[in-house]
Order: C-alpha cells, then structure tokens, then sequence
C-alpha cells in the first residue's frame, strides 16, 4: 500500500495559518498521508473541511496551481479523481 504523501513542509496559504510545529511556519504543514483517507469524516489538519473536494479547495499558497488544475478538470474528471481518493 502507497501513503501517497512526500512527507515535506508546504506553505498553504494564510487562510490555513493557524498552527506552528517543530521547524514549520504557521502557513506550513507537513503533507498528510492520504491512506487511510477513506475512513476519515473530516479533513485538513483542524477538520474544517467536511469532504475531499472542499479540503482541495481550501488549499492556497504552494497548493494554488494544483487546486487551480482540479478546478478545471471536467466534472467528470473530479468525481473520478475523487473516487479514487475515498478508495485510500
């Protein structure tokens, strides 16, 4: 099974600065592996995202590109991508 995580520090935006740890920035969270994904009911590192798609849409900062890339999949694409994601 994959962790599907690079383990490094990513700056996520102002909106999300709220916590400091070790060598991290209050806009800087470790990446979360995301297996095991499937079983959790909320997301983010405070829970304030009730599902998948609004935790990728609550990243900013480094995340804005690959939010931005989610964003102008096709519908399809996303239901797809997140699919997959809730099979983690």
């Amino acid at each position: 099974m994959y962790a599907y995580t690079d383990l490094l520090l990513h700056d996520m935006g102002t909106a999300l600065a709220d916590i400091c740890l070790g060598d991290a920035t209050p806009s800087e969270f470790r990446t979360a592996p995301l297996m095991g994904v499937r079983l959790s009911t909320t997301f983010l590192h405070d829970g304030r995202a009730k599902t998948l798609e609004e935790a990728i849409r609550l990243h900013d900062g480094e995340a804005a590109r690959s939010r931005a890339k989610f964003e102008a999949l096709t519908a399809k694409q996303r239901d797809e991508l997140l699919a997959f994601l809730r099979s983690l």
